[in-house]
């Protein structure tokens, strides 16, 4: 994997307001920064204590100030089959408000990435030094076990408490991009936007494809928004604002895209530069996809190969999105600035074909459900199915090995990311129109829409949850919980 030296960029910007505790109908979806978010605010740029008197027409332009590299976080290996560590969860007061770490980043953020392969174990100290609240840990998309010590999110670390994790990840998990975060409910929101969350990498037979194997390999942890030091909202990529990404002119280069922030999505664009996307989710694509945008909402990962154009200084921008739901609406706003320079390379050609998995399009459904996400103008407000979560509740019960179709609906005015822990699914629609075959783990139900999915629910039985990954919303209730039984046990 290539690894890169240092420069560092400059500004972005954003627009800001204050949201109230109690998240109500048409209400926030609660961003980081100590309860700031998107909304129809003043306009707030970095370096500036108080807004200007009007918006500008266009976003500001970051100056290229050539000082560091994009950043690698710090990456753990498996080693003889077995990758173990210590994660401490911490605040670092010094890094900003309401910043949390994971000791391992070495008081930065994100955490430390795990690179593993499949038939690996995963064995996970979690140090919990939050002073006060409780945590736990959740490894966002890994088909393992949720029961015991493995992905059990019913688990909580209390203050000043350790408890030892450990995944065995089957010899068959899919090769890809996933994520570790708190999953406490109540606080999950809080403590993702703190900062504490980190990439898993399991290597596999995409990584060993010809036309991959050998490329720049670059990590980009998305997170934010966060508060400057001067009230200013900031993204960050790999713990920098605005990071410079070096590319030479042909050259094909592999990213890996994680939006690891607790309640924003990001719009994003590469000027003059496409998109080509190989693996959504932590899955490979069949094909390689073509985008000249790129969405990704909270928790949702995709992997592209991006081949440098002639010298130049080309911005990744978060465009503006949801302009028409003012609790949702984000502004435009630079997000990193890539460099074209250097010896010009022959680009090469795009690889045809990827890695295939069963298309569940075709295959035969055991049972179909309909479930419902709903904002209510009176308790609960955020709610599945007109419940709010309960933790000691069972809302769906699920034979294990069965294939299942779910039509997801939303009858509210914001978009919702679906999640469901330990299986992913395949889309088959969004909106009645049939999607690109992809196997996801996180998915967005639009405003007033609906999602078709199907998924099988393999190898593992036990108890795990599905729920909307704008945090805000699922620390106010939407979530459900999910049992799989074994019918011959």
């Amino acid at each position: 994997m290539a690894r890169n030296g240092g420069w560092t960029g400059r500004t972005m910007i954003g627009r800001r307001r204050v949201l109230g505790a109690a998240l109500g109908v048409g209400g926030v979806a609660a961003l980081g920064v100590g309860g700031a978010g998107w909304g129809s605010g003043a306009t707030v740029v970095v370096g500036q204590t108080a807004p200007p008197p009007a918006p500008p027409p266009a976003p500001i332009n970051p100056p290229v100030s050539p000082s560091l590299f994009l950043p690698e976080p710090p990456t753990r290996f498996a080693r003889d089959g077995v990758l173990e560590t210590k994660l401490e969860a911490r605040p670092e007061p010094a890094l900003g408000q309401g910043r949390l770490s994971y000791e391992g980043s070495e008081g930065g953020l994100p955490g430390p990435t795990l690179r593993l392969r499949p038939g690996d174990t995963l064995r996970v100290s979690l140090i919990n030094n939050l002073g006060g609240d409780v945590t736990n840990l959740h490894v966002h998309g890994m088909h393992v076990s949720p029961k015991g010590n493995s992905d059990n999110i019913f688990l909580h670390v209390a203050s000043g408490q350790t408890l030892d994790y450990s995944y065995a990840i089957p010899a068959d998990h899919p090769p890809g991009l996933y994520w570790y975060h708190p999953h406490s409910h109540g606080d999950s929101s809080q403590q993702v936007s703190g900062g504490l969350a980190g990439a898993i990498i399991v290597e596999g037979a995409l990584d060993d494809l010809p036309e991959i194997a050998n490329l720049t390999d670059r990590l980009l942890v998305l997170q934010g928004p966060f508060l400057g030091p001067n009230h200013e909202l900031q993204f960050l990529v790999n713990g920098q604002i605005n990071p410079e990404i070096p590319i030479r002119p042909g050259e094909t280069q592999r990213w890996r895209i994680l939006n690891a922030s607790a309640n924003a999505f990001f719009n994003l664009q590469l000027v003059r530069h496409p998109f080509h996307e190989i693996g959504t989710d932590g899955n490979p694509r069949p094909e390689v996809e073509t985008k000249d945008i790129l969405l990704l909402a909270p928790a949702e990962r995709s992997e592209v190969l991006i081949q440098g154009d002639a010298p130049g200084i080309y911005e990744l921008r978060s465009l503006a999105w949801a302009e028409d739901i003012p609790s949702q609406s984000q502004p435009q706003f630079v997000v990193a600035t890539m460099v074209s320079g250097g010896e010009p390379v022959q680009a090469m050609a795009l690889p045809t074909t990827l890695i295939d998995r069963e298309d569940l399009s075709t295959a035969t459904v055991d049972v179909e459900r309909t479930i419902v996400f709903q904002e209510n103008s009176a308790a609960p407000v955020f709610a599945i199915d007109g419940k709010a979560f309960a933790m000691d509740r069972v809302d769906q019960t699920v034979n294990l090995g069965a294939l299942e179709e779910w039509t997801l609906r939303n009858t509210s005015p914001e978009w919702h990311p679906f999640h469901i822990h330990v299986n992913d699914f395949q889309v088959m629609s969004r909106n009645g129109r049939p999607e690109p075959r992809t196997y996801e783990d996180t998915s967005r139900i639009p405003p007033n829409g609906e999602l078709v999915i199907r998924t099988r629910f393999t190898d593992f039985d036990g108890k795990f949850v599905y729920h909307c990954h704008i945090l805000g919303h699922e620390d106010a209730g939407m979530m459900g919980v999910v049992e799989v039984v074994d019918p011959n046990a």
